[in-house]
This record gives structure tokens, C-alpha cells and sequence, in this order.
């Protein structure tokens, strides 16, 4: 485990507006033996903001509220404030320096100095030169140029190769993002997402239960998750109209696409967002889970943080083609090409699931704890640490211990 150093978050997701997310995993677990701050993104764009708008404005206020707090020991969280415009670039040099101010002081006042940068929000490209940094490290969780809510691709698409020009050590969390940044980097790592491996289990042995499903009648098809236009709203309908005996259990919060059409439909259920401590009873209480979304490049690229949280329930599995999936788990997954496949994939499962194909996925999702991911991450940057030390000290011609 990494000890004994200071490391600065730029994180693609918020941490007081969402539920954990891979990078939100990484932290906590760094923070028991490290100095972390965390910082928030500041790449909200109201151009790129279609649908949901009013709904995200209040949630970021809220969160910049915060400013600077301590939610656990050596774990600090920074919501720095911002112009939500991006790619103007009199707008982004006034950010700039109003990001560098605030981001100076959460330092000093955390504590903060020759730190790890730790880098997933690709708006941070323009922070990198700010720190006498140790160590520039991009955990490469997606392909954020493909985003549709992206307004500025070319901007972006800049940004992202400053990171990547500019770090010592690239994590990628799929396959196909490894063989894209292979190619451009030559410390390249491929680590997929993790999961809390005991919570998931645990409640799947026990049959937890949860009030929100109570009155749901079974076979319950289940997902969780941010839910937008991304997701694959016609192949939900399209199940659902065809499997009228089966209940569709949606849980989170909706930032984006017309649900309209599917919360009129009675065997579907939109629960809302539910907190975290929830999320493990609730697939443990799915009888199929599923991944829907509209195949694009960068879902196509993708590896969802769900998929070995759906993988330690033990539970059957449902997903469209999903680079990660096909390559990797098709074994264990049944994969659908279209809404007429996702739909009979459906009942497959229902019917054909085996133990010993539930056994083989929480055997998968064991291997994938985050105490064990934190270990592997914590040897590569110490690997990367030594190999940049050397390589320091031959550009000096000194003499270096490694």
C-alpha cells in the first residue's frame, strides 16, 4: 500500500452530488495511509446541457457551498468555484486563474505539497503545470472526447493529449482504452474497475431486503445508475411492452431523455435515486441485471463500474455489446446486438441461468476487489516513482540507486 505521500484528485464526478464512483473508491482507500485532496469538477458547460438543467445548476451550487471540507481523516473535498463556459478562450484564461488562486489555497490550507496528481477530469490539463508534482498520474476511465454532452470536442480533444503527453504513468480501466493510449504512451497499464466485493456478496447470500421493492411483484429486471439519453430508452420500452408479466426496476436519478413514456407503462418502476448503502440489497433483489445503452464510441470503449457489482450479487446479466464485455466475459454475460436480443436475452437467463455460471461471476468479481486494485495501483506508482528517479538521474549523469 502507498504511504506517506500527498496526492491531488482531479475527479470526474462530484463527490458530494453522486454515489461512489471508481475514482471516489480510490481515494477513500488511498486517504488511510496518504493525504488526499479531492477536487471536484469544474468542467460543468451550459452549452453542452440539453435537458436537466435546472435540476443540475442547484446541485453544483449546493455542492460549491461546501468548499472546502474533511469528510474522513487525511480526505479533503474541494468544490472550486467557476464560469460554466468552456472553449471560449478568454472565459478559460479567467478560469484559469481563478481555478490556480483557489486551488493554491486548498493546498496550503490541506496541507497539500509535493504532491501525486492524480488526473480523470480532463479540464484539469490547464492545472498540471501549477505543481512541483512527484508524479503526473491519468487513470483513463473514458473516452470523454466521444461524450455526447460535450460541446468543444477539438478543445477537449487538446486537453486530453496535454495529459497524456504530460504523465509518468497511464491507468486505463478497459481494454480498448489501453490499446488506444498504448500507442501514444509507453507506460501504459491496464486495470479494469473494481468492486466492494463483501458488501455485494454479503447481501446476495442473505437475501437482503429493501422496503423500495416490497410491493414489486417478481421476476424483478433490474439497473441503477445515472439515467440520460444515453441510456437505450426505446430497447426499455420495447422490453417491457413484450414482457408484461416481468417488472423493469430503473434506479437513479434522471439527467437527461424522455422517461415519459416508460413510467406510464405498468410493470415498470422508476425508483429514483437511492443512496449508496441501498445499491447492494438492491441487486441482490434483481433477478436480471442489466447494461442498455445506445452503442456508441463511447460506451463501445466503456467498462462500467456496475458490471462487477452486478457480477458479485452472482446474478444473471444482460448487456449490450459492450467492447469490455464481448471481449472478456461472454461467458458469463449474454449479449444482445439489438432490442429484440436484449429482450429474449432476457428470458434466456431466467430459464437457462446455471450455478455454476453464478459462481464463476462472483469468482470474477473476488479477483476484482478495490483492496486489491489499491495494492496494484500502489505498485505502479511506485514502479513509475523509481523508473523516473533513473530517469532523472541519467539526464544528471549521477549516480542513482536504483
Amino acid at each position: 500500500m502507498l504511504h506517506g505521500n500527498c496526492i491531488i484528485c482531479f475527479a470526474p464526478s462530484d463527490w458530494w452530488g453522486m454515489n461512489p464512483s471508481c475514482t471516489t473508491h480510490i481515494m477513500s482507500k488511498l486517504a488511510k495511509h496518504n493525504k488526499v485532496l479531492y477536487i471536484n469538477p469544474f468542467s460543468s458547460d451550459l452549452l453542452g446541457v440539453k435537458k436537466g438543467i435546472g435540476k443540475r445548476i442547484p446541485r453544483k451550487l449546493k455542492s460549491i457551498a461546501k468548499c472546502l471540507r474533511r469528510p474522513k481523516k487525511n480526505l479533503y473535498v474541494f468544490s472550486p468555484i467557476f464560469f460554466p463556459l468552456h472553449g471560449n478562450r478568454v472565459v478559460d484564461n479567467i478560469n484559469n486563474v481563478l481555478l490556480k488562486m483557489q486551488i493554491r489555497l486548498a493546498c496550503r490550507l490541506a496541507g497539500i505539497n509535493e504532491p501525486i496528481l492524480w488526473i480523470e477530469n480532463p479540464r484539469s490539463a490547464d492545472m498540471i503545470e501549477l505543481f512541483d508534482s512527484k508524479l503526473v498520474v491519468y487513470h483513463v476511465s473514458d473516452h470523454f472526447d466521444k461524450c455526447r454532452y460535450i460541446s468543444n470536442k477539438v478543445k477537449l480533444q487538446d486537453r486530453e493529449k496535454n495529459i497524456t503527453d504530460s504523465s509518468d504513468l497511464l491507468i486505463c480501466v478497459s481494454q480498448a482504452l489501453y490499446e488506444d493510449k498504448s500507442a501514444q504512451h509507453d507506460n501504459v497499464f491496464y486495470l479494469p474497475h473494481a468492486v466492494d466485493y463483501g458488501l455485494f456478496q454479503d447481501a446476495a447470500e442473505n437475501n437482503a431486503c429493501l422496503d423500495e421493492l416490497s410491493n414489486i411483484p417478481r421476476p424483478i429486471i433490474g439497473y441503477y445508475g445515472t439515467m440520460s439519453a444515453s441510456n437505450d430508452i426505446e430497447l426499455l420500452l420495447w422490453c417491457a411492452r413484450h414482457l408484461p408479466k416481468m417488472s423493469f426496476v430503473l434506479a437513479g436519478q434522471i439527467t437527461g431523455g424522455d422517461y415519459s413514456d416508460l413510467e406510464k407503462l405498468p410493470n415498470v418502476y422508476l425508483l429514483g435515486k437511492l443512496p449508496y448503502e441501498k445499491i447492494p440489497a438492491l441487486c441482490a433483489n434483481f433477478d436480471v441485471c442489466m447494461l442498455q445503452w445506445k452503442m456508441t464510441e463511447w460506451i463501445r470503449c466503456c467498462n462500467p463500474l456496475k458490471l462487477m457489482e452486478y457480477m458479485a450479487s452472482g446474478r444473471p446479466i444482460v448487456s449490450v455489446p459492450i467492447d469490455e464485455v464481448v471481449k472478456k466475459y461472454s461467458d458469463v454475460v449474454s449479449l444482445a446486438y439489438n432490442k429484440k436480443e436484449f429482450c429474449n436475452a432476457i428470458v434466456c437467463e431466467l430459464q437457462n441461468d446455471t450455478p455454476e455460471r453464478s459462481k464463476k461471476r462472483i469468482e470474477i468479481a473476488f479477483e476484482h476487489s478495490w483492496d486489491k486494485h489499491i495494492e496494484k495501483i500502489s505498485q505502479m506508482i511506485a514502479d513509475t516513482l523509481v523508473r523516473k528517479k533513473c530517469s532523472i538521474g541519467v539526464k544528471d549523469l549521477s549516480v542513482v540507486d536504483c
